[in-house]
């Protein structure tokens, strides 16, 4: 250290203690702000989403319950952290989070071993960007990944640099280590080893590339051309792949994803481009072969292996060879497929083992064993004595974490394949669907703008730094080279990784973040140890500081005033004189501050007021950047303002279970026993929340009667009304807002145009200077345009930029879903309360909401078991999918309308099939000739023996004989005023003793009367609530007194009409607690039987209530299920000549008959 140049930081304060310098006390300060800002109101903030599956999952392991891993949870070690934390210091919000932040904490402290390759001061500008940074800070506070691949990316970006400088194994053992504690965390060490080798290798060929090879310059091209036919084809056929893969799973998996071990995934085959894949990687693999080939004959293989960047490409790509097999895999699946009738295998979760076939898992096991092979006996050849070492410590370290111990033996192959192979499912399916300019245009520039114009700064100065690099001999100065490649490197190359990776987070910015902040640190640090700080001192520095940020605030703020709305000089009303205000003292401060620093600095030198200038820049955007800090993870840390967050709990979550405790404590005495029930929408975080409640229960996404006798419930927005006719008017009902994303206005900045050969149209807003996007001329940049050229709308986003105030972004929008009370887009959630529980302890001061309408039906509930049920899920004869409607003929036979096998099947009065007619067609689409359906629903038989269907998606009635013989079809899709015989998706029929035929036109709320050819007799009804009235009809049934019954669903009533020989007049409604949702599933049928009773369904409350005609409730049965009582959606009814009641059960596919007893 003798030649390293002592500064000011070298300084020691106090003499007693000569290693206490500036230097360590500012780190220190450092690292207690890292402390303090990690460790401060940790508990407060909900936990997300996808933080309750890591904590959950954690606590259970932490139980002895064990852990299996799942990629689609990333690596085991964040949960074995956890799960000790739980061990040592209890579960809760706070200790969840102590993993994290105690290893963001290492982060920053990791960087005080960086001051050979920053310098003192660079370390120290780095450390102040990474305790300030937002992604930083809110991910060091939050239990996800990030915050361990952090550090782990400092040690291998550390480990890299340590063994360039020294070429001491021990920091081949290190870079080994952080590698393989990457892997153990998240697939995104895929990516880091990928930059990694890319950059090992580049550095390689310009070392041996860097002089021809004077004796075989013919080898020198040769090894230059097959290299580069090598790399290009590999890069094409990684495009290839990219571009032909098929995605296996759904965007929505982002915010709700499977709940790991329910269901075993197995690697899609690509549906394309897999032979051109084949063939340029076999090009690429011969390339590169030639190219080893020209290398080790001219040059030599001795020289080669002298290189330590050959060593660290040795090392790590031989170690983690293996885990790369499952490109191979993915790459001759599609021919394994074709020559065996299997792809080939790649372990996802644990339950994949043992759904595979041997055909499929003995490529696997080939390729796997190939890829060993070549790993061992590569890496052997390279050092025997150092790779054994490293290979143990890695395969130790990942053995151990992924099989848990040896409890989980499966883990050690989800781990090896599973963890690249889910990761190469899921990124076609580009999950939370961001576009491709997603960091570069808005997680960076509204966060991580201090570290990018820093980096940018970095390779501005760059050239220049390392020309005065090689004239010292400092060890910053000597290992400048490396470390800036390989941080200029890092920090490009991750910008461009991760906006090409099909999957966009918000919490990746962290990875694009981490090498910017080092890089940046460099550069900031480079110019305070190039600063005159006793020259500065001399000319009154404090002064020149103030004068100096005065002059660069002066200078910001006159460019806002003339870039804002309104501008200055505008006018005379009170916004246009204060925007003129605001200009001249910008303009004064700007004139006053300058004139100030011309005196002070006069004689400076430029480089030496550029430097300061530069400082000056920086430390205002660390005041900005601490600021965005600050509010996002202290203040909107539960709210979707801010965008570095992405399905994120809100406040609501909190507020439920606080409710709950507090009735939990004043009706049993502790916070946790009372019985509370949650469901599938709400099960994270709620899982998590809900794991000391022993009485606890889950019922997922069928609610059953039993939950009324639950003193609370929680539901999410997907089940309000599955749990709405269940909690009825026993319930007081509270609204919270559940989760939150960010307001996503900034997608389809930019769209194509659909003929880029024509000219832009002449009001196309990209004009003047703007023009310039009119080069681009496939592509429309008419939003971005109209933002940037609309002061108003300039403002706006500059508000949401500096305030995350979305106020006036509103007004110009018009969008009311930008207030923390309203903010859309959000899930919802309920709790509910029992009444007669909140009577008795009731303190919470706050009225309810809105009391749900009156559940009549708690009297008189049969618990009713089928006597015959028919049919199960085919396309089979006797099979069903989906069955809506039923009709009986005089002889006890009757037909089905098998709504999604798009036919008619008619069954003997023992439930055999008899008869099956009718296949798919779609009038949108072409021609739909009779006999052909659309989903038929509705269907009724005529006193003249003909069947009369509703074929709803073709809009149109069809008749036929009872043996389906074709004989009339009418009506089109349309409203009543654009064809006198238009419907609009028809749904019930009914066929009176008369023969006139009724349908309820349901789209175009209304019930239409024809007569048996189809010709239109009259028709009654309009879209209201006033009696006579309909708000989606959906099924119509006549009596033998030649009423007429309608189910009004949206307006929750049935309707019944009379006729006094001119019109149908309403006579008589009654209210239904129930059919609460507006789904394409829950639409009821009725059927009026013989004794003068009304039997209909509540599809989504999975029941059949039974009335009289006069409306008065009778009795009532069914609950979700598949035994015999139970309905998986209870769909259409009808009544027998015998009284028996019969129900097409939809979401069981099948038809049941019950006897009920009458009352």
């Amino acid at each position: 250290m003798s030649d390293e140049k002592r500064t000011w930081l070298d300084r020691t304060p106090i003499p007693a203690l000569p290693w206490l310098t500036i230097e360590v006390m500012v780190f220190a300060i450092f690292v207690l702000l890292a402390v303090l800002t990690r460790f401060y109101d940790l508990e407060t903030r909900v936990m997300s989403h996808d933080e309750s599956l890591h904590t959950y999952y954690s606590w259970t392991l932490s139980q002895g319950q064990g852990y299996q891993h799942n990629p689609m949870m990333h690596g085991p070690l964040q949960f074995h952290m956890l799960a000790l934390a739980y061990f040592i210091f209890g579960s809760s919000d706070f200790t969840a989070r102590i993993p994290a932040v105690l290893f963001s904490i290492a982060t920053v402290y990791m960087l005080w071993y960086w001051r050979r390759y920053l310098g003192k001061a660079g370390v120290l500008a780095a450390a102040a960007m990474m305790v300030i940074s937002p992604y930083m800070l809110y991910y060091g506070r939050y239990v996800r990944n990030e915050a361990f691949a952090a550090l782990f990316g400092v040690l291998t970006l550390y480990a890299v640099l340590r063994y360039f400088e020294t070429g001491i194994s021990r920091y081949l053992y290190l870079l080994a280590a952080a590698t393989v504690l990457h892997f153990l965390v998240k697939e995104t060490a895929f990516i880091y080893t990928a930059q990694l080798l890319l950059f090992l290798a580049a550095y390689l060929i310009a070392q041996i590339t860097r002089k021809p090879w004077e004796e075989n310059e013919n080898d020198y091209r040769g090894f230059i051309i097959s290299l580069l036919v090598g790399m290009l084809s590999i890069g094409g056929a990684l495009i290839a792949a990219k571009s032909g893969g098929q995605a296996a799973g759904d965007a929505a998996e982002t915010i709700s994803p499977a709940i790991p071990g329910e269901a075993a995934s197995q690697l899609a085959a690509p549906a394309s481009g897999s032979m051109t894949t084949v063939v340029l990687v076999l090009i690429g693999l011969l390339g590169l072969a030639a190219a080893i080939y020209f290398l080790v004959r001219s040059y030599g293989l001795e020289k080669v292996r002298q290189e330590r960047s050959f060593d660290m490409l040795m090392l790590v790509g031989t170690l983690v060879l293996p885990m790369l097999t499952p490109f191979a895999m993915k790459v001759l699946s599609p021919f394994w497929q074709n020559t065996f009738g299997a792809s080939i295998a790649i372990p996802i979760s644990s339950s994949d083992l043992s759904t595979f076939t041997i055909a499929s898992m003995v490529p696997m096991g080939i390729i796997l064993i190939i890829g060993i092979a070549i790993s061992v006996v590569v890496g052997l050849w390279w050092n025997k004595e150092t790779w054994w070492k490293a290979a143990l410590l890695f395969y130790a370290l990942f053995t151990i974490f992924y099989t848990t111990v040896f409890t989980n033996g499966a883990g050690f192959f989800t781990g090896l394949l599973g963890s690249l192979g889910y990761w190469l499912e899921q990124q076609p399916v580009e999950r939370g669907s961001q576009p491709w300019y997603y960091y570069m245009l808005i997680q960076v520039p509204i966060y991580e703008f201090l570290p990018l114009l820093a980096s940018i700064f970095a390779a501005i100065i760059g050239s220049r730094r390392l020309a005065q690099a090689r004239e010292q001999a400092d060890s910053v100065s000597t290992n400048l080279p490396n470390t800036y490649a390989l941080l200029g490197w890092w920090s490009f190359s991750s910008l461009i990784a991760f906006t090409i990776a099909g999957e966009k987070m918000p919490w990746l910015t962290v990875h694009i973040t981490l090498p910017m902040i080092l890089w940046g640190g460099w550069a900031i640090g480079s110019v305070i140890e190039r600063m005159d700080w006793d020259d500065l001192k001399q000319r009154k520095g404090l002064l020149v500081l103030a004068l100096m940020t005065v002059f660069t605030l002066s200078i910001v703020g006159l460019f806002l005033s003339l870039l804002g709305e309104p501008r200055p000089f505008a006018g005379k009303d009170l916004a246009q004189l204060q925007a003129t205000t605001t200009f001249i003292f910008a303009l004064i401060g700007a004139v006053g501050s300058g004139w100030g620093l011309f005196r002070l600095l006069d004689g400076w030198a430029l480089r030496q007021m550029a430097s300061l200038n530069a400082l000056i820049f920086f430390g205002i955007l660390a005041i900005l950047t601490t600021r965005a800090s600050i509010r996002a993870n202290y203040v909107l840390y539960d709210t979707g303002m801010e965008y570095l967050v992405y399905a994120h709990s809100f406040t609501g979550v909190k507020d439920v279970l606080k409710q709950v405790m507090e009735l939990s404590n004043l009706t049993t005495g502790t916070d946790t026993a009372i019985v509370v029930a949650y469901d599938d929408d709400t099960s994270w975080p709620m899982s998590w929340y809900m794991r000391d409640f022993k009485n606890a229960r889950f019922y997922g996404g069928q609610p059953g009667i039993d939950l009324r006798e639950v003193p609370a419930i929680i539901v999410g927005d997907n089940n309000f009304s599955k749990i709405e006719p269940i909690v009825g008017n026993a319930f007081y009902r509270y609204d919270y807002i559940r989760m939150v994303w960010p307001n996503q206005d900034y997608f389809n900045l930019i769209s194509k145009r659909p003929d880029p050969s024509q000219p832009f149209d002449e009001n196309y807003s990209c004009k003047g200077a703007l023009g310039i996007f009119r080069l681009f001329r496939g592509s429309d940049f008419s939003r971005v345009c109209n933002a940037i050229g609309d002061p108003a709308m300039r403002a706006a986003m500059f508000n949401i930029w500096l305030d995350r105030d979305f106020t006036r972004y509103a007004e110009l929008t018009g969008s009311q879903g930008l207030t923390q009370q309203n903010w859309d887009p959000a899930d919802r959630m309920r709790l509910y309360i029992r009444k007669d529980v909140a009577k008795l302890v009731w303190k919470y001061g706050v009225a309810p909401t809105e009391v749900v309408e009156a559940d009549p039906y708690e009297k008189g509930v049969l618990t009713l078991d089928a006597d015959l049920i028919i049919g199960s899920q085919g396309a089979e004869a006797g099979q069903l999918n989906a069955p809506r409607g039923i009709a009986f003929a005089p002889d006890g036979s009757f037909f089905v309308t098998d709504s999604r096998n798009h036919r008619i099947q008619r069954f003997s009065a023992d439930g055999q099939p008899l008869k099956a007619w009718g296949s798919f067609a779609d009038q949108a689409a072409g021609a739909a000739p009779i006999g052909t359906f659309n989903e038929p629903w509705g269907i009724a038989f005529g006193p003249d023996g003909s069947v009369y269907v509703t074929d709803t998606w073709n809009h149109r009635v069809q008749k036929f004989t009872a043996d389906g013989a074709p004989i009339k079809m009418w009506g089109v899709f349309g409203l009543p005023a654009d064809a006198p015989d238009a419907l609009y998706g028809p749904r019930g029929i009914a066929v009176s003793d008369n023969g006139l035929v009724y349908v309820a036109d349901t789209g175009n709320k209304r019930i239409v009367v024809y007569d048996p050819d189809g010709k239109v007799v009259t028709q009654f009804g309009s879209e209201g609530f006033d009696p006579g009235m309909f708000s989606e009809p959906v099924d119509v049934k006549v009596d033998k007194q030649g009423f007429v019954y309608v189910t009004d669903t949206w307006n929750q009533r049935v309707q019944v009409f009379g006729y006094d020989g001119a019109k149908y007049y309403p006579t008589l409604q009654w209210p239904i607690a129930g059919w609460y949702g507006q789904s394409l599933d829950n639409k009821p049928f009725m059927a009026v039987s013989p004794n003068g009773h009304v039997f209909v369904t509540d599809p989504e409350g999975y029941r059949v209530i039974e009335f009289t005609t006069e409306g008065e409730y009778v009795q009532i049965w069914g609950t979700f299920g598949a035994e015999k009582s139970n309905f998986g959606l209870a769909a259409g009814v009808a009544v027998d000549a015998n009284g028996q009641v019969w129900v097409t059960d939809a979401g069981n596919h099948r038809v049941m008959r019950f006897t009920v007893p009458e009352k």
